[in-house]
């Protein structure tokens, strides 16, 4: 049985110098005994997993509303598919997999409801009062309000995953904890989560573009990364098929998975491929802590940026703003709108520990919290008045 000193030993064995060592960790805000079995960012995952906050992105929009179909991605499901993607990448490339996972399953912590629209509408709100950043959100559940330990000190993680997560400069005027930067740039393995959440929504947005029947894949078809994954998944299935004397042929629905399947690999490949000549040729790079101080060294070679950013300029056209997905994402989120006006005119509406937080942290700023962290279901649920 492996404890928690053999598995930092392994780490010393196997990882890349320039990665984070769980034994090396700067700790925790509030002291604890280390746990016996788990290294300090196996036991952070796990306090992710167990939180309220994880759980309620399973009711989330990543795109598509939540309430719209059981097989669109929300924010649980994809943030599950960066963390899986994450792990791979650090595995091979000698990075702290540990660390990966759970700053990915940490890194959509903080959206409101309805996505993206819904972020943008709380931010106007509490304009005057530091803004909504989803970023700085999800370091401030982690932080604050996911509240297991008292006087603020919330699921008290470790100071590697917290800094993963600042992401980009947190706003001025928005609250954060005082042993944090305002600006970082993360480590290597939260260099890898960032990349490999934008592997997984080009890939997963354009599947679920495709299962809503809002685009067409003819539409997609000519792109570069999606002709190249077409051709690829028709290769594959062809082999297969060929192989194991197969009579039926794919039908359009095993295609489309397989080319999504395919163009995640792409993608993931050339994270690990470029990311792999960038830290060979920064050699002189002596740990984690110089590795961040540079420029990216995890990176996708020129030719994928390009196609990725071509792709992602298709969905925010066709899909992003179809109007499909505008109309249901807006009028939801002028729902939640009300709600928060509503109870910014009744505190009393507020659960009790958040009515006690209000003198420490302003009304706007506590309501705020609260809106931001309910389901889209929720939302819907109290602006019916049940």
């Amino acid at each position: 049985m492996r404890n928690r000193e053999e598995l930092e030993a392994r780490e010393a064995r196997i990882l890349d110098r320039r990665a984070v060592f769980a034994v090396r960790s700067r700790g925790r805000r509030l002291p604890e005994v280390e746990d016996a079995l788990r290294t300090c960012f196996q036991r952070d995952r796990d306090r992710i997993l167990h939180s309220a906050a994880f759980r309620r992105l399973q009711q989330k929009t990543q795109v598509l509303p939540a309430t719209t179909g059981d097989h669109f991605r929300t924010r649980l499901t994809h943030s599950l598919e960066v963390s899986q993607l994450a792990r791979s990448a650090c595995l091979t490339l000698g990075l702290n997999s540990d660390l990966a996972e759970t700053v990915a399953l940490a890194h959509d912590l903080g959206h409101p409801p309805f996505g993206h629209v819904g972020e943008r509408a709380l931010n106007e709100l509490l304009a005057e009062h530091g803004g909504f950043r989803h970023n700085a959100q999800g370091l401030r559940i982690l932080d604050d309000l996911e509240d297991r330990f008292p006087d603020g000190y919330g699921l008290n993680l470790s100071w590697e995953t917290r800094l993963c997560l600042i992401k980009h400069k947190v706003p001025e005027g928005f609250p954060r904890s005082p042993d944090l930067p305002r600006e970082a740039k993360p480590y290597l393995e939260g260099q890898i989560v960032d990349l490999c959440d934008r592997a997984a929504y080009v890939a997963h947005d354009l599947d679920d573009a495709l299962r809503g029947d809002l685009v067409r894949w003819e539409a997609f078809a000519e792109l570069s990364l999606p002709k190249e994954a077409d051709e690829r998944a028709r290769e594959n299935l062809d082999r297969v098929c060929r192989e194991a004397h197969l009579t039926e042929r794919p039908d359009e629905r095993q295609l489309r998975r397989r080319r999504v399947s395919a163009l995640v690999s792409i993608l993931v490949q050339d994270i690990v491929l470029a990311s792999r000549a960038s830290l060979q040729e920064a050699r002189r790079i002596r740990d984690c802590e110089e590795a961040r101080q540079e420029q990216y060294l995890v990176c996708h070679s020129e030719r994928r940026q390009r196609e990725v950013q071509e792709l992602l300029s298709f969905l925010g056209r066709e899909f992003y703003h179809h109007p499909v997905v505008l109309e249901s994402v807006r009028a939801a989120t002028d729902r939640m709108t009300q709600v928060y006006l509503r109870i910014l005119a009744d505190p009393e509406l507020l659960p009790d520990r958040f009515r006690a937080r209000i003198d420490r942290e302003g009304l706007e700023r506590t309501v705020g919290d609260y809106v931001g962290g309910m389901t889209d279901r929720y939302v819907e649920r109290l602006a019916q008045g049940q």
